[in-house]
């Protein structure tokens, strides 16, 4: 009997090939605690933050994207609402839709895991908050950062737009877990507090910067958040007096995001909240930052319409509360 006849040498060709593919593709940590997380029993915004994590960009570099030239750094990427949802698919390879695809990035903006900033036509920049701290431990190989500028040039070239069934077996192989991180330092949010080795320590997340926090540190805001959440609220009882004083990590937490997400700043979104406080329908509707980020295209547009119907008293005074000074002085 042949040597030939004892070993299958194009089977160990084939395994050796698939194994120098995997390199090429490059990997991410993914920490074995996100199971722990409560929105990591939902099977699709589990799914849908493993591709986010591993499209992101390892390093900055310029992405094509449907025509436009997008400057991407370390844990950003460019997408759309309907591209993801492309790739998150149930057993009969239908799509998600873009309006679920948008819940679920509501989702991990509120725990402070992403912020979002679309353009209209362009596409939509999704940040990675310290994504750097997150993969600190990830070795800069050459393989890893050559597999993501292909990825987002192929996005931009429509390539990501093709869907794909779910659960099919080329897929079980993109999702490594690193090996060996059981003693790696945990400085993001879903596993700061706690180890998959030893019992959770439940020690708070302390923000830096962070004036304001809720218990867990999921919800914070710096002093200038925690000031026009203030300010909001005081305008609220104007509308409400018996309004329960808000949760101030919370509203704090939300205006953060709304910065984040709209690139805007404080005094943009207390005009905004303003002119929504005044008006005779709005003032009702939109009582809370998180409303106002909800609300926020549809006030923009509205607040351009002329002789939109806002309350008299208001409008009978000159704004001069909303110039740079002013706000310098409320802040």
């Amino acid at each position: 009997m042949s040597t030939a006849e004892l070993f299958d040498f194009n089977a160990a060709r084939k395994r050796r090939s698939n194994r120098m593919e995997n390199q090429k593709n490059g990997y991410i940590p993914l920490y074995r605690s996100v199971k722990k997380q409560l929105w990591a029993k939902d099977v699709y915004l589990r799914t849908l933050w493993e591709n986010i994590l591993l499209d992101a960009a390892r390093q900055p570099f310029v992405a094509n994207f449907k025509g436009h030239t997008w400057r991407l750094e370390t844990g950003q990427l460019v997408t759309t609402s309907a591209d993801l949802g492309l790739a998150l698919c149930d057993r009969s390879g239908e799509p998600t839709s873009r309006h679920a695809v948008e819940r679920m990035l509501t989702v991990f903006e509120k725990e402070g895991m992403i912020s979002v900033h679309a353009e209209r036509r362009k596409g939509t920049l999704i940040t990675i908050l310290n994504y750097a701290e997150y993969a600190e431990k990830t070795p800069d190989l050459p393989a890893h950062n050559s597999a993501h500028k292909p990825e987002h040039n192929e996005a931009s070239t429509g390539a990501a737009s093709e869907a794909h069934p779910a659960h099919k077996p080329e897929h079980k192989a993109a999702h490594h877990e690193q090996e060996g991180n059981n003693n790696n330092k945990k400085t993001t949010s879903e596993n700061s507090d706690e180890s998959s080795d030893k019992p959770p320590k439940n020690l708070p997340v302390v923000r830096p910067g962070a004036a304001v926090q809720s218990p867990k540190g999921d919800k914070w805001g710096n002093a200038d958040d925690l000031k026009a959440a203030e300010w909001m609220f005081k305008k609220v009882q104007i509308i409400s007096p018996t309004a329960q004083e808000p949760t101030w990590s919370s509203w704090s937490n939300d205006i953060r995001l709304m910065r984040n997400a709209l690139a805007v700043s404080h005094q943009e979104i207390c005009e905004v909240f303003k002119w929504a406080n005044a008006d005779h329908f709005w003032q009702t509707n939109v009582m809370s930052p998180a409303k106002l980020r909800e609300k926020w295209d549809t006030l923009k547009a509205q607040m351009n319409q002329p002789g939109r119907n806002t309350r008299a008293a208001e409008s009978s005074k000159p704004e001069v509360w909303n110039t740079r000074e002013a706000w310098q002085e409320f802040i």
